[in-house]
């Protein structure tokens, strides 16, 4: 029940480990704002020097966790996860 825009996404195919792991980040990170009362949430993802840049915005509620499990995954890439009040930002290695 949450409307979900889509901004800029790169068309740009990335290894299945990279692909997955962007996804469950959107994924959870939807999750997470329909729990916090969101009534939108907006996705982008881009190409930024050899990284697949994630962002996840919502207008719910100030989330009060870091969302641990994401930052496991993404971190098991080499990658980095900003969370912040009601945004998600993952920066995956591509290689």
């Amino acid at each position: 029940p949450l409307p979900v825009e889509l901004g800029h996404v790169t068309p740009v195919r990335q290894p299945p480990a990279v692909e997955t792991t962007a996804y469950v980040t959107v994924a959870q990170a939807i999750e997470d704002a329909a729990r916090r009362g969101a009534t939108f949430a907006g996705v982008r993802a881009g190409l930024d020097d050899g990284r697949l840049v994630v962002v996840v915005e919502d207008d719910g509620a100030p989330r009060g966790s870091r969302l641990l499990q994401l930052e496991d995954r993404v971190g098991a890439l080499g990658g980095t996860l900003e969370v912040g009040v009601t945004t998600v930002q993952a920066e995956i290695p591509c290689e």
